[in-house]
């Protein structure tokens, strides 16, 4: 028995009636506006529309380092951030966190530099910090070089500072699968310890980062996306086992101890290797 085919036109009436099924009968709301307006501020945003177009669906590329859009990136996302309404969600975290609102109100920061850094024993978390800043040329510290006037200026300052010690301690590298990875594990701590409106406005650009990352893979890097998966799934589990949330740890106080030690106290599981992902971030740089 010969298989049946449908014609041109019924299959355009098969896409039809499928439309209209998925569609509901719904038809999209108008406007007089000669220009575009949305109820999604970030819609509205010219800056936002070529940001998630050019992320989305470039190539990492050789011909960049990975972090040279991320001035672009923070511009867009400050156009549409609303201050006092972040102010208001910090505000109403320490109504109901005393813990929280004491880390805020201790407004503890540090001064990497190379002086302060040399004398830590080798094997050290602290050692470890100052051939970062001394030897790769490096800065820790390199962005809100002011003093924080605020809460949410407070966050960002620490955020930085912290960063880079929160790879060497998880052991989730600095290449993007690393990246990616350290996102999800503090996204999930910022979910558990705050309020879903809090958690969700400090996730707002380092998730857009992961998902720029899946479709980057998906479109160029196909065979990078089963690694990318595990690392997102090892960074939840790391997250849900970690002691304490990492943005209120005072690294400073580790700074003696080996990285071994910080994670028995701390309880991080399963980091992996150091190199172990190393691959991926050549086959992205590669093509």
């Amino acid at each position: 028995m010969g298989v049946s085919r449908l014609t041109n036109n019924e299959e355009k009436s098969v896409d039809q009636n499928e439309a209209a099924y998925l569609k509901g009968g719904v038809m999209p709301l108008t406007t007089d506006s000669s220009i575009l307006i949305s109820s999604s501020k970030y819609l509205n945003s010219a800056a936002m529309r070529t940001l998630v177009a050019q992320e989305m669906l470039r190539k990492y590329g050789a011909d960049l380092p990975p972090a040279y859009f991320i001035p672009e990136t923070m511009a867009a996302f400050a156009e549409v951030t609303d201050y006092p309404e972040v102010l208001g969600l910090f505000a109403a975290q320490r109504s109901i966190n005393p813990e929280f609102a004491a880390w805020l109100d201790a407004r503890y920061l540090s001064d990497f530099s190379a002086e302060n850094l040399r004398d830590h024993r080798p094997g050290t978390l602290g050692e470890q910090v100052y051939r970062f800043v001394a030897e790769s040329g490096l800065d820790i510290d390199f962005m809100f070089k002011g003093a924080p006037e605020d809460d949410f200026q407070y966050w960002l300052k620490r955020f930085v500072q912290s960063h880079d010690i929160q790879h060497m301690v998880t052991g989730l590298d600095v290449t993007p699968i690393g990246e990616y990875a350290l996102i999800q594990l503090n996204t999930q701590q910022y979910f558990d310890h705050l309020t879903p409106e809090l958690a969700a406005q400090l996730s707002q650009q380092p998730t857009f980062g992961v998902s720029c990352g899946l479709m980057r893979s998906t479109l160029h890097y196909p065979r990078t996306m089963p690694l990318l998966l595990d690392a997102m799934a090892l960074a939840r589990r790391m997250a849900r086992e970690i002691r304490r949330p990492l943005f209120q740890v005072r690294w400073e106080d580790y700074f003696d101890c080996s990285i071994a030690e910080i994670r028995e106290d701390l309880n991080i599981l399963d980091a992996p290797a150091d190199g172990e992902w190393a691959w991926a971030y050549e086959d992205m740089r590669g093509n």
